[in-house]
C-alpha cells in the first residue's frame, strides 16, 4: 500500500512538473553586443537589476549567454570552460544572478557551446580543463595553425553526413577546433563540466549551440546525464522536416528553435500575405504544425536581430511596434514554448512591452501549452484567425486588417491592437480597473478635409463610449501650427482598457481603421508610437533625456542642446556648457526635460553631455525620450548608445519623482514594516509619535493607496483589486520621506 501510494504520488508530481514545463514562457536575456557596458557596470548586473520586471511579466525561464571564458566577447569561442569570468561579468555576479532568479521562482538556462573549443596558448593547446589534441576531429584545420606535428582523432567531424546539413553549412566550424564526440573521454569531460554548471553554479537547463556540427544522439546522452529542466537546440534550418528530424535523432530529449515559424511570420508581414501561416494540410506552416510540443517559437534572437544580422537584413523580424505586437500575438497564443527577446521587451517601447505582458497573462490564464491543439479558421492575404485550446479554456485570435470575430457566444475580448485581437472562453477574467485619462495625438495625412475628429466606442457593446460624442466624435485640438492634433479623454468607470476603440476621421469620408489605445500615444501613418515620431509640435512636445555618468566624471552633468539644421543653441535653452541636469538619487543617472521649439523637427535636435571641466561626449542626436550610456571614446570624446528605456542601475518611476523634489533630505525615522512580499495587509512598528502620510504607487507612479495616521503602530489592508507585482511605498514624516520597493504576491 505504501509503495502504491508512493508510486501514485510520484506520477502526480511528474505530471505536474511536465505541465508546468510545457506551459513555460522563455526569455532570452541578452543580445549580441550587450557585453559592452559603461565602466563599473556589467551585463550580469543589468539582468540582475531587471529580475523583478521580468518575473512580473510572467516569464518562467531565462536563457543566459555562454558562461565560459572565450576568445570572442560574446562567448561562442569557448576557451577555458571552468573560468566563468567573462565579458558579461564575474563568476560571483553570475552565481548571485542565478540565485536571485531562483528566489523569484524562475529557471535559468545556460548557452552550451560543445561543438568546438579554442586553444589557450595556441590553436590546439587546451587548458582548464587540459585536453589532448586527439580530442580534435580528424578533419579539423588545427594542424595548419601550428608548426609542430599534431595527433588528431581518427573520427571525422560530422555524422550522419548531410542529413541535418543546415543552410549551407557542412557541420565544420573553421574558427575553432571541432571536438570528437565519438570519443568517450570527450563526452565524459563535457558531461562533468555540465554537471558542475548545474549542481554547483546553479543552472537549470541548456540551450545547445550549433547542434548540426555533431551527432544529435549525444545531446540525448548529455540530457540523460544532467537531467535538465529544459533543453533546446539551435539548428538554423529552412526545412521544418529537418528540424524535426534533429529532435527525433535526440529521441525527443530536446526541443528545437522553430526558425520556420519565424520565417513564415516575417515573410507574411513583409509580403502582406497572411496565407503563408497555413500549410497545404490546413496546419500551421512552422514546426508547430508538425511537432508543437518540441518547438520553441520566437521572432528574433541575438543572431538574427538588428545587432548581429547573421543572415542578412531580410532575416530581421519587422521591428516596428505594430508588427512586433502582431508577431507576439501569434507566438504567445499558439502552440510551442514561446520565447520573448530582451531587445523587443526593453528597447521597443512601452506599447510592445505592455502588449507582451498582457498576452502572457492571457496565455497563462487559459493555460495554453506547447502541444496544445488548434484550428485555423482563416488564412488569406489580409486575415489570419485561429482557435487554440488550453487546459483552462480556449483562445480565439486574429491578425490582419480583415474583419473577423469568433463564432458563438461566451467570448470576451481580452486584448487588441492595430490589426490584432485576442478573445477567450473560460479562464479567469481579470477585474475591470478604471482607465485613467489619456491623450491621443494624430498626425493628419495630406489630402484630408479641414475637420479632425476622434470617435471612441466600446468594443464589448459595439456602441459609442459613455461620456464621448456620437459619430464623428470629438473635435481634436491643433498643436503648434504643425499637422498634429490632440485630444484627452477621461473614460467613465466600468469600461475595460481592452474594450476602448477609436477612429480618427475628418467628418468627410476620410478615416483610419478601428484602433485600440488606452494610454498616451501618437498615431502616424499606420502605427502607434509612445512619443512623437516626426514633424513634432513645439511646446507640447516634451522630451526627457537621461545620461549615465561614467566613473570619474564628477557629480555635475550639463546638457547642451543645439539645432543641427542651423548649428545654433536650441531656442529656450542655455549656451555652452548648457544646463545642469538633475541627478537621480541613488543612481549614476542624470535627467533633463525640455520642449522642442515650434518649427524645429525632432530629428534636428543635437545633444552634447559634458561636466563643464573638459569631459564631454561627441555630438549626439536625439529628439525623443532616451537613455544614453557611454561605451567608448573617439578623438578624446565619449561615445555610446541610446536606448528607449533604462538598461541598468535604474531609478524607479516613483523614486525618480521624489528624488527630484527632495534631493538631500534624510530618512525620517527608524522603523520596520512587514511582510514584504505582502498579500493583503502591511504593518508598521517602531514609528515615532507624529503625523504620517502614507502613499503607495504602482510602477508608473500612479497613486493606488493613500492614508494619513498618527500612531507608533499602524496596519492597513490593501484593496482586493490591487494586482500582484511591484509597488513603491512612500512614507512622509515631518517633511521628510522614505521610499521602499514592495511586492504583492
Amino acid at each position: 500500500m505504501i509503495t502504491r501510494l508512493f508510486f501514485i504520488t510520484f506520477c502526480l508530481l511528474l505530471t505536474l512538473n511536465l505541465q508546468a514545463q510545457d506551459e513555460d514562457v522563455l526569455f532570452q536575456a541578452f543580445d549580441w553586443n550587450v557585453h559592452i557596458q559603461p565602466p563599473g557596470q556589467t551585463w550580469y548586473n543589468v539582468v540582475d537589476q531587471n529580475s523583478t520586471t521580468i518575473a512580473n511579466a510572467g516569464i518562467d525561464a531565462i536563457w543566459m549567454p555562454p558562461p565560459s571564458n572565450s576568445a570572442a566577447a560574446q562567448g561562442y569561442l569557448p576557451r577555458e570552460l571552468y573560468d566563468l569570468n567573462t565579458a558579461y561579468g564575474t563568476e560571483t555576479q553570475l552565481r548571485s544572478l542565478i540565485q536571485n532568479y531562483h528566489n523569484l521562482g524562475l529557471k535559468v538556462l545556460s548557452d552550451i557551446v560543445i561543438n568546438h573549443r579554442v586553444g589557450s596558448d595556441d590553436a590546439v593547446t587546451f587548458r582548464n580543463p587540459d585536453w589532448p589534441t586527439f580530442y580534435i576531429t580528424a578533419d579539423d584545420e588545427g594542424p595548419s595553425f601550428v608548426s609542430y606535428p599534431v595527433t588528431l582523432s581518427i573520427n571525422g567531424d560530422y555524422f550522419p553526413g548531410t542529413a541535418l546539413k543546415a543552410d549551407g553549412s557542412d557541420g565544420t566550424f573553421a574558427a575553432a577546433r571541432d571536438l570528437d564526440h565519438f570519443n568517450p573521454a570527450v563526452r565524459s569531460e563535457i558531461t562533468q563540466w555540465m554537471l558542475w554548471l548545474k549542481n554547483d553554479v546553479g543552472f537549470d537547463g541548456w540551450r545547445y549551440d550549433f547542434v548540426h556540427g555533431y551527432d544529435p544522439i549525444f545531446n540525448k546522452e548529455y540530457n540523460d546525464a544532467t537531467s535538465p529542466y529544459f533543453a533546446v537546440g539551435e539548428l538554423l534550418e529552412s526545412s521544418r522536416v529537418q528540424t524535426n528530424n534533429w529532435v527525433n535523432f535526440t529521441q525527443q530529449s530536446s526541443s528545437a528553435f522553430d526558425f520556420n515559424t519565424k520565417v513564415s511570420l516575417q515573410n507574411a508581414f513583409r509580403d502582406n500575405n497572411l496565407s503563408y501561416l497555413r500549410d497545404f494540410s490546413g496546419n500551421a506552416s512552422g514546426m508547430i504544425g508538425i511537432n508543437p510540443g518540441k518547438s520553441v517559437t520566437f521572432l528574433d534572437n541575438h543572431d538574427t536581430g538588428e545587432a548581429q544580422q547573421c543572415c542578412g537584413s531580410g532575416f530581421i523580424f519587422p521591428s516596428d511596434e505594430t508588427n512586433l505586437r502582431k508577431g507576439y500575438a501569434y507566438i504567445l497564443t499558439h502552440p510551442g514554448n514561446p520565447m520573448v527577446f530582451w531587445t523587443h521587451f526593453f528597447d521597443k517601447g512601452a506599447g510592445v512591452r505592455n502588449a507582451i505582458i498582457d498576452l502572457i497573462a492571457i496565455r497563462k490564464d487559459v493555460r495554453i501549452y506547447a502541444g496544445t491543439t488548434m484550428n485555423i479558421a482563416e488564412a488569406r492575404s489580409d486575415l489570419y484567425a485561429a482557435y487554440i485550446d488550453g487546459r483552462n479554456g480556449t483562445i480565439a485570435m486574429k491578425i490582419g486588417s480583415g474583419s473577423w470575430s469568433p463564432f458563438g457566444s461566451g467570448w470576451t475580448l481580452r486584448t487588441s491592437g492595430n490589426d490584432y485581437a485576442v478573445w477567450t472562453q473560460g479562464g479567469t477574467q481579470p477585474p475591470t480597473e478604471d482607465v485613467d485619462p489619456f491623450t491621443v495625438n494624430f498626425q493628419k495625412p495630406a489630402g484630408w478635409g479641414s475637420g479632425t475628429n476622434v470617435y471612441f466606442y466600446n468594443a464589448s457593446t459595439n456602441s459609442t463610449m459613455s461620456g464621448t460624442p456620437q459619430w464623428p466624435g470629438a473635435s481634436m485640438s491643433s498643436i503648434g501650427g504643425v499637422d498634429w492634433f490632440s485630444f484627452t479623454v477621461d473614460p467613465q468607470a466600468g469600461i475595460a482598457a481592452q474594450d476602448i476603440r477609436l477612429i480618427f476621421n475628418d467628418g468627410s469620408g476620410n478615416q483610419t481603421p478601428d484602433l485600440s489605445r488606452s494610454t498616451d500615444g501618437w498615431y502616424s501613418g499606420s502605427s502607434w508610437f509612445a512619443s512623437c515620431p516626426s514633424g513634432c509640435p513645439g511646446s507640447s512636445n516634451s522630451v526627457t533625456l537621461n545620461f549615465d555618468r561614467p566613473s570619474g566624471w564628477g557629480s555635475t552633468t550639463n546638457i547642451y542642446l543645439f539645432n543641427t539644421a542651423t548649428n545654433v543653441t536650441l531656442l529656450g535653452t542655455s549656451g555652452w556648457p548648457g544646463q545642469v541636469m538633475n541627478n537621480l538619487s541613488g543612481t549614476s543617472w542624470s535627467a533633463f526635460t525640455f520642449n522642442i521649439p515650434a518649427g524645429v523637427n525632432s530629428s534636428d535636435i543635437g545633444v552634447v553631455f559634458n561636466n563643464g571641466s573638459g569631459d564631454q561626449t561627441v555630438d549626439l542626436s536625439r529628439g525623443t525620450d532616451g537613455w544614453f550610456t557611454v561605451t567608448g571614446t573617439s578623438g578624446g570624446n565619449l561615445t555610446g548608445s541610446w536606448s528607449n528605456n533604462c538598461t541598468g542601475n535604474c531609478p524607479s518611476p516613483s523614486g525618480r519623482r521624489i528624488s527630484n523634489s527632495l534631493e538631500g533630505e534624510s530618512s525620517p525615522v527608524s522603523f520596520v514594516f512587514f511582510p514584504n512580499p505582502f498579500q493583503n495587509s502591511i504593518s508598521f512598528e517602531g514609528l515615532k509619535t507624529g503625523d504620517y502620510k502614507l502613499e503607495i504607487m504602482d510602477i508608473s507612479g500612479r497613486t493606488v493607496f493613500q492614508q494619513s495616521f498618527s500612531t507608533d503602530r499602524y496596519s492597513f489592508d490593501i484593496f482586493p483589486a490591487l494586482r500582484k507585482g511591484t509597488y513603491f511605498l512612500d512614507l512622509e514624516y515631518e517633511n521628510t520621506r522614505s521610499v521602499y520597493k514592495i511586492m504583492r504576491k
